[in-house]
């Protein structure tokens, strides 16, 4: 006698989304096609990513259809060959036909315990409702058995008898090694669910709301449980209920955790959770501890780790789960932790070749020390779905079509999304003008002459042309057309012949490269985002002067800062729209400079870079990232200059003092009768970095946080960052402490 499905069990499929292809498949075996003859189906993915979900719509569908399922998961039994039959065997009486005996006919092998018995009934069920799928659950807890059940049932089964096995980790063992069983054998991986997949299920749910479906689907990433667990949590507030912040978070990761019960294993999960991408040497190295090589391959075979183009990864989920449990209840080891992994990064950026080669290791690097912005972008990992190709006169034309397209279908956005750091809010918005100003009279035919890559075309899988970039190898070659381009030329009219004589590099090596422009089809995309910010970070990384004049718009120039860059004192024009001054960014990372820099961002998020110290000036203000050495000055900047100013507070070499961005002389602070006015030259501020002395100098001159922020082109929390530091080391309560203190005779 088969079952019936209830109206509960008919009802769930209305809410399977997705899998739309494994479902046909099973459709197809359910209708007598056997794909390939492959008899043995599995089914892996890491943990809640759907597969006992799918093995229960396709006992449903077998229901409907008449056929027989059996169905076994490794907790529900004994793990012995004995029980494990007798289990199944329980299921097959309510399949035998009517007048069937047990002790029927059995062709199985002799002297194996439990599997002719099995094996008899069903042959015996198959006669009467074939096809028969046996699914055995949580198939990769079963490894004692595994052997057993291959050799004394599996390839013995009768014709018409699928059996699939669901596991976190792909087939082993003799499933993959042997071709006899390979052939038999059917790879299915699930991974997660697709936006319009994430969009009908909510829709399915009740969750109409664009902004909560959008913010959903933004903390899912597809995952399947992780989606109903939110989808719950929302129902739930629309009832007036409220679910503890970061419920579903930590149920997902307590499931996943179940794989990892033993101290040793959890704690390399907790220090895996940390970097985004890790090998055996870069966990000891963060840990602090040498690994044994056999933990290391436990980790590796956790469902939620999964193999990737530099070494190994934590599912995002997991890794982000794991890493804010850590935080929470071990700050001061995820400190640790995190700044032991900041420092490898800088280390193995200082050490690598100055080709362009680490700009991965860059990127990584800002996802811990970026603003909020730069976190968004390099949050994705976008490998191998786009590519950057050189304009030749063969694509010449899809590269006007592509900026002609972007000029006539330019729109205003607005993108608020997460940081990926810590959860608070990262605000983009852009108008049309803006977004399109940098293409306007842009001239490509005329790039192919400057030769050396100098405009590139950022291509996706399918081969459409999605970006475009047009940056300019500063040498002597180039100066002349650089003079009349009208982004480049203020900077270079501020510079001496000396300063320019520099720039004129050598036959086989430019001194730098002047990016026009960087432009990307979907701005709200962060994974061509990435694709974009990977381009500026492979010149960062080649010894070299970068310049760049992005539109004026707060998003470009707070991306700038947070890169590093500087702005110019005085170099200013209005091209983009005839009115807006624009200021022009400046970044050298020639020779040590780069290690400078490296410990100047560091610095700015509160973290002692590997070679900070009196010696590399990062701190002290002695060497600056733009001088050449003690005494000399590179373009553009004095040796008094940081890699972190944003305001250009030493005047540029033959220009005039500084001022803002617009070339407005800064106001200047009068000393209240009987007190002195603290300069940078004041004792009591040599403990702070030179981005803390600005801001609480700015302090003193009456400026609010705000204030401050649009002068320095930082974030009101930037400020607030560095503000917090300053009270602290120089051991005030606030901003009235502060300013007692300041204006004080020292």
């Amino acid at each position: 006698m088969g079952q019936e499905l209830s109206r509960i069990e008919r009802r769930e499929d209305d809410f399977l989304v997705g899998r739309e292809g494994e479902l046909e498949r099973y459709r197809r075996y359910l209708d007598g096609e056997f794909p390939n003859g492959r008899n043995v189906w599995c089914l892996y993915g890491t943990g809640g990513v759907g597969k006992s979900t799918l093995l229960d719509a396709f006992r449903r569908m077998s229901v409907q259809r008449g056929a027989a399922f059996l169905y076994m998961d490794s907790r529900d039994f004994h793990h012995s060959p004995g029980e494990w039959a007798e289990g199944l065997l329980r299921q097959c009486s309510r399949w035998l036909p009517a007048g069937t005996e047990e002790g029927e006919a059995r062709e199985g092998r002799a002297g194996e315990a439990g599997a002719e018995p099995l094996l008899a009934a069903l042959k015996a069920i198959s006669r009467a409702h074939s096809p028969v799928t046996l699914a055995f659950d949580t198939y990769e807890e079963m490894d004692d058995l595994d052997p057993w059940i291959r050799e004394s049932l599996v390839q013995w089964l009768p014709d018409r008898c699928l059996v699939l096995l669901a596991s976190r980790v792909p087939p082993k063992g003799k499933w993959k090694l042997s071709p006899a069983w390979r052939e038999r054998v059917e790879r299915i991986p699930l991974g997660p669910l697709g936006r319009e997949e994430i969009l009908s299920y909510l829709i399915r749910c009740g969750i109409s709301s664009p902004e909560a479906q959008e913010k959903i689907r933004r903390q899912s990433r597809g995952h399947p449980l992780a989606l109903t667990l939110l989808a719950s949590a929302a129902m739930d507030e629309e009832d007036g209920e409220e679910e503890r912040e970061g419920g579903w978070f930590e149920s997902l990761a307590e499931r996943w955790l179940r794989e990892a019960p033993d101290p040793k294993l959890r704690e390399l999960v907790e220090v895996a959770s940390i970097v985004r991408q890790f090998d055996c040497e870069a966990l000891e190295r963060i840990g602090g501890e040498a690994i044994d090589p056999a933990d290391f391959d436990r980790l590796c075979r956790l469902s939620f780790v999964r193999k990737s183009a530099r070494g190994w990864s934590l599912h995002d989920l997991m890794r982000d789960a794991t890493s804010k449990r850590l935080r929470e209840r071990q700050p001061s080891r995820c400190r640790l932790l995190l700044e032991r992994s900041v420092n490898d990064y800088r280390s193995r950026i200082a050490e690598a070749p100055r080709d362009g080669s680490a700009a991965w290791e860059m990127a990584e690097l800002f996802s811990y020390i970026g603003g909020a912005t730069l976190r968004w972008m390099v949050a994705p990992s976008s490998a191998g779905e786009y590519y950057w190709e050189p304009l030749t006169p063969g694509n010449l034309a899809e590269g006007e079509s592509y900026a002609e397209n972007r000029i006539a279908g330019a729109r205003p956005y607005s993108r608020i999304g997460p940081d990926p750091a810590g959860g608070r809010r990262a605000e983009r918005e852009l108008d049309r003008e803006t977004d399109i100003g940098k293409l306007r009279g842009l001239d490509l035919r005329s790039c192919l002459d400057i030769g050396g890559g100098a405009a590139k075309l950022l291509r996706n899988r399918e081969g459409e042309v999605v970006g475009l970039s047009v940056v300019v190898p500063i040498r002597a070659e180039t100066l002349p057309s650089l003079r009349r381009d009208p982004l480049a030329a203020p900077y270079l009219r501020s510079l001496t012949p000396e300063q320019l004589e520099e720039l004129k590099g050598t036959p086989h090596r430019p001194a730098g490269w002047f990016i026009r422009l960087i432009d990307i089809a979907d701005s709200e995309n962060p994974s061509l985002a990435m694709e974009a910010l990977f381009l500026i970070f492979s010149y960062m990384v080649s010894d070299g002067i970068l310049i760049a004049s992005p539109p004026p718009h707060p998003a470009y120039a707070r991306a700038h800062l947070d890169m590093g860059f500087e702005v110019v004192p005085n170099v200013v024009h209005r091209w983009y729209d005839g009115v807006t001054p624009t200021p022009t960014f400046r970044l050298d990372t020639r020779g040590e400079r780069l290690g400078v820099l490296l410990d100047t961002l560091l610095e700015r998020t509160g973290m002692k870079g590997a070679g900070s110290g009196a010696s590399s000036g990062a701190s002290s203000g002695t060497t600056s990232t733009g001088s050449t050495s003690p005494g000399t000055t590179s373009p553009g900047t004095t040796s008094a200059g940081s890699a972190s100013s944003g305001t250009g507070a030493s005047s540029s070499t033959g220009g005039s003092p500084s001022g803002s961005a617009d070339g407005s002389s800064a106001a200047k602070t009068e000393a209240p009768p009987g007190r002195g006015v603290p300069g940078e030259e004041d004792e009591r501020l040599s403990v702070l970095t030179e981005r803390e002395r600005e801001i609480a100098l700015l302090v003193l001159q009456g400026l609010t946080n705000i204030e401050i922020g649009s002068r320095l082109f930082l974030s009101e929390i930037t400020v607030k960052k560095h503000l917090s530091s300053v009270y602290e080391k120089l051991r005030v309560r606030n901003r009235v402490e502060l300013l007692r203190l300041l204006l004080a005779k020292p």
